[in-house]
Parts: C-alpha cells; sequence; structure tokens
C-alpha cells in the first residue's frame, strides 16, 4: 500500500479517495464506523482497515504491517457546534489520533510523508486589518475544536523540528458538498430545502446567525489541493486551502432560494447560534498557489446545487427530476 488515508470514509476522505483512485494510487485507510456509504460506490477498490486512532497500539502495529509511502491524516471530530458540548472529545479525538500517528512514524523510523488536515478555526477572532489571513497569522481559538486543531498543528511542526519527520500541514478553510453531514452550516440549510421540496418539512428554513461570512471552497477542490501539496508542499511549512472570498450565510440562503423549486421562509433561532462565533473568515492562498499552482475550479452556486441534489436524492429515494439537476449548473 502507497497511501493511507485516515478517515477514509468521512466527508472529505471519501472524495480524497475517489479523487486519488483517478490517479492509479493504491489506497488504504482507517474507519472506525461501519459506515460504509460515502465510499459504496468504488469500496472494492479500497483497503479498508478498522482503527481506533486513540489507541496507540493499534496504530502503531497498523503501520508496521502497511509502512506507507503517504499518510493523509483526516480523521477527526469535526463539528465547532458540538464541540462546545462535547470539548472532551473534541480534545482527546483529535489531539491523540495525531500524536499516534507521528509517533508511530518516528518509532518506526519510517520515511512516511504526512499531511496533517488542520482547519481556519485555530485563527479565532481576527482583526479586519489582518484580513485575508496568511499563514503566519497568531493561532487565537475561541472554540473546543478550533484549539484541538491548534495543538495538532502545533504538534506536526514539532516533530518536523526536533524529529524530521515530513509533515505538510494544511489548514482549510471551509470545504462543503455532497456527502457532508447535517451538524455543519451548509448541509444543515440544504438538508432542510430538499425536505421542504419533497414536502417533508413545512417551507421553512431555520437558521442561526446569518451575518457570520466564511471562505467556502468545493471539497473536490480541497482534495485536489491535499494532493498537490503532497507532492509539492515543503516540510515543516503550513499552507491555506480557500477561496480568498468571504460570503455571508445570508447571501448562501439567498442563492438556496434561488435553486429551490419551493419558495420558503427563513427563521432564526437563538438554539442554532454558537456560544462564540467568528465574525469572518478569509483566507489568502497566495502562498499554495505559488507552491503548487493549485486555486479552486468548482463555483459556489453549483457546489451548492449539487448538494440539494444530493439531499434531495437522498430523502426522495432516488427521485431526482432531471431539470433539477441541470438548474444547479446554472
Amino acid at each position: 500500500m502507497s497511501v493511507l488515508i485516515t478517515g477514509i470514509t468521512g466527508f472529505a476522505g471519501s472524495h480524497l479517495a475517489e479523487y486519488l483512485l483517478s490517479h492509479k494510487e493504491r489506497i488504504g485507510g482507517t474507519y472506525l464506523v461501519d459506515d460504509f456509504e460515502n465510499v459504496s460506490a468504488f469500496q472494492s477498490r479500497l483497503s479498508l482497515v478498522k482503527c481506533n486512532l486513540d489507541l496507540y497500539s493499534g496504530v502503531l502495529d497498523l503501520l508496521k504491517k502497511i509502512k506507507p509511502s503517504q499518510i493523509y491524516h483526516l480523521a477527526a471530530t469535526s463539528s465547532v457546534g458540538r464541540s462546545f458540548s462535547q470539548p472532551e472529545e473534541a480534545y482527546r479525538n483529535n489531539f491523540s489520533a495525531t500524536i499516534n500517528v507521528l509517533e508511530a512514524v518516528r518509532q518506526l523510523s519510517l520515511r512516511t510523508r504526512i499531511l496533517i488536515s488542520g482547519s481556519a478555526e485555530i485563527y479565532g477572532r481576527v482583526p479586519a486589518k489582518d484580513l485575508p489571513l496568511k499563514e503566519n497569522q497568531l493561532l487565537k481559538p475561541v472554540s473546543p475544536y478550533g484549539l484541538s486543531k491548534a495543538m495538532c498543528d502545533l504538534l506536526a511542526y514539532q516533530y518536523w523540528l526536533h524529529y524530521d519527520i515530513e509533515v505538510i500541514r494544511v489548514r482549510a478553510f471551509n470545504h462543503i458538498g455532497p456527502r457532508q453531514s447535517p451538524g455543519f452550516v451548509i448541509p444543515d440549510f440544504v438538508s432542510q430545502v430538499a425536505k421542504i421540496q419533497l414536502g417533508l418539512q413545512e417551507p421553512v428554513l431555520q437558521v442561526g446567525n446569518l451575518s457570520a461570512k466564511r471562505d467556502f471552497t468545493d471539497v473536490r477542490d480541497i482534495v485536489r489541493g491535499y494532493h498537490l501539496l503532497m507532492q509539492k508542499g515543503k516540510a515543516g511549512e503550513a499552507y491555506h486551502l480557500s477561496s480568498g472570498r468571504a460570503v455571508s450565510l445570508r447571501e448562501v440562503v439567498r442563492m438556496l432560494q434561488k435553486l429551490s423549486h419551493r419558495r420558503f421562509t427563513v427563521i432564526s433561532q437563538q438554539s442554532k447560534r454558537r456560544p462564540q462565533d467568528i465574525p469572518i473568515l478569509i483566507g489568502d492562498n497566495s502562498k499554495t498557489r505559488r507552491v503548487t499552482g493549485w486555486k479552486p475550479k468548482i463555483d459556489l452556486r453549483v457546489t451548492l446545487g449539487e448538494t440539494l441534489e444530493y439531499w434531495t436524492y437522498r430523502f426522495g429515494g432516488g427521485n431526482i427530476k432531471k431539470s433539477r439537476m441541470v438548474k444547479s449548473r446554472v
């Protein structure tokens, strides 16, 4: 096996596996929960291993057996909102999994190149004068999730600095698209709209804070960036994957209203607001572009339209009207 993806059956992991398979890579991956829906279309071409990354002995045994040349470490507890109510889960899962992977590579003296998938949430609230964010911005996370990812980022840097482990630190801004589960703002909105279209929910979209602005990139652009950085990134360095443009959630809702064939009203609920929220996140991707030539290709409206298709298909039992599929690409 040449490539190992931790969290391969998840949102980004499944898209990365699909992309790497198109490049004829030999792919293996770890999973924890027996849910293979995201990889069902190409599961037969993968080598899957059930592994709890929180347990060092299991990680050590796995890497000793397969000796991968590359590891894309994507496995994580990834919900910002849930991290406020379950902070220990975010700290334990994210930090433990990361240190176990890095330490196993060190103990086995493997010449494995490792990409650590991070998050823009590590920056926290940033003054407007410091936007768009560059990789040298101070880390001041305001959520337990953001703190857990900042810990992983700094840990990866230490393993490069002290042990010469080839680590690439990637700070991906909000990535969205088909297969992303509710609990994140875009699939939460889009899945509601799909239910409204199918008559499974009253024509009311329940939202939280719509003034927040985020830097959205299609997950398929993100995983293409992962691959390029694995090939061309410099060990020890941090890189942004971002669109370089901030869009308010209010504008996202307007796009969904245009994509939907049923009208709906919008109601803001306090229960959907976070205890601490970041007003705006926008990333400077010039370093990544300079090193790899990467840039996003998929327009936000296309991503939203295809994500709406995905949820309509799931809730509608596979019955998607052709007209809706065409509309999502306009």
